[in-house]
């Protein structure tokens, strides 16, 4: 029968995330980053279905082959979880998957929806480039990428919160709460900076989710400082904090996103592994 399990009962998923190339599942597996989990059966899992919530999408782990899965998931998930999908004005669900045996899941889930699916590539570090991508890496914070304004780099830590002269601080607080529970488990477990322009923080690098050594990476820069190479400047000072704590950064992204992909690249990050992804809408899924 499927069950959703409490935080108190997230590692009995382990012999399943062992296997797991996604950090964003372990993270919540894990109990570091926030989620739900739903297995096939509490007292002999086979498979799991995690809700990630920094991602609001799902990842399917375990045996696809899973009897609960492929004939009750849907049923459990309309009775007890769409109500919720609701609240949350989710009108597509998002799943992961290792690889296309988890087709007729999915499909079950989906019922008379349309599924899609694409690709998502992950890159790690290459150890065969530099930490910053070049022979001879400037350290970023000595970086100027204006020469009528002052450019710098500024940790995350609890002075930067408390930096009263800082613009758009929101701005990060509002990236990291959308991955973790709270600023104090983020500054608990991750890692990363801001680029300031004068006194505007402008692009902010940091863990999203934590496994161990490894860190997945988000980063953004505000509109109307893109396109300034200031997200390059953020990449590579993360990069530079990672080395220096011996974190492996992970850095997850579409195959369309060629801006992305390249500026993986140039910090000496190279394609590590696939993953699938399918999305369906909710909104014809309830009959049949």
């Amino acid at each position: 029968m499927i069950t959703e399990l409490s935080s108190s009962e997230f590692y009995k998923i382990k012999h399943l995330t062992d296997d797991c190339r996604n950090i964003e599942a372990k993270a919540v597996a894990s109990g570091v980053n926030p989620g739900r989990i739903y297995v096939d059966d509490a007292d002999d899992i086979k498979a799991a279905l995690i809700w990630i919530q920094g991602q609001s999408g799902y990842q399917l782990i375990g045996d696809a082959q899973s009897e609960a899965f492929r004939r009750e998931l849907r049923l459990y998930m309309e009775t007890y979880v769409r109500p919720e999908w609701a609240a949350l004005q989710i009108s597509a669900i998002e799943i992961g998957a290792a690889d296309d045996r988890w087709e007729d899941v999915i499909q079950h889930m989906a019922g008379s929806s349309e599924i899609n699916c694409d690709v998502q590539h992950v890159f790690m570090l290459n150890p065969m480039h530099s930490i910053a991508g070049s022979d001879d890496p400037k350290p970023a914070a000595r970086m100027k990428l204006h020469a009528d304004g002052e450019t710098r780099v500024i940790r995350i830590d609890e002075a930067l919160f408390k930096d009263s002269r800082l613009n758009h601080l929101s701005f990060v607080t509002d990236k990291i709460n959308s991955f973790w529970t709270t600023v104090d488990a983020f500054l608990e477990h991750g890692l990363g900076c801001v680029v300031v322009h004068d006194e505007d923080i402008v692009s902010v690098c940091l863990s999203a989710f934590v496994e161990g050594s490894t860190h997945a990476v988000d980063i953004e820069t505000l509109e109307g400082y893109r396109k300034q190479n200031y997200a390059a400047l953020a990449a590579q000072a993360y990069m530079e904090q990672c080395n220096q704590a011996g974190i492996h950064p992970y850095w997850d992204c579409s195959p369309d996103n060629t801006g992305s992909i390249r500026l993986a690249q140039n910090i000496g990050l190279s394609l590590d592994f696939n993953y699938l992804v399918y999305w369906y809408t909710i909104s014809s899924s309830v009959s049949s």
